[in-house]
């Protein structure tokens, strides 16, 4: 069974403060944050005026700060983006990575440290509990995986005693868990290339459809009501000699565009998982360009 906490300060970290900070971000972000209570946390995600993602992010609510966790680079891309709306609003838009010391935390050792540190461990998806300068959410409630956050506390690794079996872990085998289900979360490259659907975050709870305006939200509504994605986000496994790369292309043995990896992990040697945006033919015989390929098999559809 899994059991390991890993270090997630490589995320960006950008934050927005100030009496304004709520109605701002209200009118930018596709999640709905008067839904939110005082402290809670969210999916969300930033769109520009044609409705494509520039950012993905797990949001946290804490004393009326907005703290947005997104992938390294990202964080300047969606601030540049948020200043251009920012001008008549009373907040402050800063990326503060060191605010929190953040690691990820999974299996039964984590669950017992946690319950020597928090009153309560939290049960529901994105629920946050607080002890003190420390915060902790339930991201992944299938695989019961937390995220806790720390003030004031050591960035390398979280402060756990010898009566707990809880190793740091490999990185790549907590990202397993979000490819798994599904999650990707965008990169600095990737800014401004899908739409939310393409990303299946309106599966996953990135946007709220009943919030009212904010940038890109009538091109997002025109295809949730009136609509059909024409793609979607798909898990596959692929077996093969070599790696597959990102942006290479999925086709059908008929040689007809399927799709496009975006995302790749390894599952053992020649055995790889991806993460793929394709269309209706991702259901149909497929090859990869550039690989080769003994077996292709989708995994979600």
């Amino acid at each position: 069974m899994d059991n390991y906490y890993v270090n997630l300060n490589y995320r960006e970290l950008l934050v927005v403060s100030g009496i304004d900070s709520e109605r701002f971000l209200q009118g930018q972000l596709s999640c709905d944050l008067g839904s939110l209570s005082a402290l809670d946390s969210c999916l969300g995600c930033l769109c520009d005026n044609k409705g494509r993602v520039i950012a993905s992010f797990t949001l946290w609510k804490i004393a009326d700060v907005f703290y947005m966790e997104m992938e390294a680079g990202v964080a300047t891309l969606a601030k540049q983006h948020l200043k251009k709306y920012s001008v008549f609003y009373k907040s402050n838009i800063a990326i503060e990575n060191g605010a929190f010391a953040r690691f990820g935390l999974i299996g039964p050792g984590a669950e017992r440290y946690l319950a020597t540190h928090f009153s309560k461990i939290p049960s529901e998806v994105n629920r946050v509990e607080q002890k003190d300068e420390s915060y902790l959410r339930l991201a992944d409630p299938i695989n019961r995986r937390y995220e806790l956050w720390q003030q004031g506390a050591p960035t390398n690794s979280i402060q756990s005693d010898a009566d707990f079996d809880l190793p740091e872990g490999k990185l790549k085998n907590w990202k397993l868990f979000d490819q798994s289900l599904g999650l990707y979360r965008i990169q600095a490259d990737d800014a401004a290339l899908y739409t939310p659907q393409e990303l299946n975050y309106d599966q996953l709870g990135h946007i709220s459809f009943t919030k009212g305006c904010y940038t890109g939200q009538e091109i997002v509504a025109r295809m949730h009501y009136l609509g059909k994605a024409k793609k979607r986000l798909y898990l596959l496994q692929i077996t093969a000699d070599s790696s597959p790369k990102k942006n290479m292309l999925i086709s059908t043995t008929e040689n007809k565009t399927a799709g496009e990896i975006i995302d790749i992990a390894v599952l053992a040697t020649n055995k790889y998982q991806v993460l793929a945006i394709g269309n209706e033919l991702i259901n149909e015989s497929l090859q990869i360009d550039q690989l080769d390929l003994r077996d292709i098999k989708l995994i979600t559809h």
